[in-house]
């Protein structure tokens, strides 16, 4: 899967993983996880982390650095 496939994929389904995971730890450890098998297949963390703090939160949880955290100063960095 190339990173383009691999981010365009994951913002299309962050929304349902939104709605059916309603609990926010539940969601960033179950987003961590899928960014972990992304990122395998080559997807750039780049390109997603601006979409939602959630997902920047997962990506600190699966030690992905946030490449610009200076752009995000509300976001809970102990999540």
């Amino acid at each position: 899967m190339s990173w383009r496939t691999g981010s365009k994929l994951f913002v299309e389904i962050w929304p349902a993983i939104q709605a059916n995971i309603t609990d926010r730890e539940e969601r960033i450890e179950f987003t961590a996880k899928l960014l972990e098998l992304f990122v395998y297949y080559d997807m750039d963390t780049w390109d997603v982390e601006d979409v939602h703090p959630d997902i920047r939160a997962a990506m600190r949880r699966a030690r992905f650095e946030v490449s610009e955290p200076e752009r995000y100063p509300d976001d809970d960095v102990s999540a």
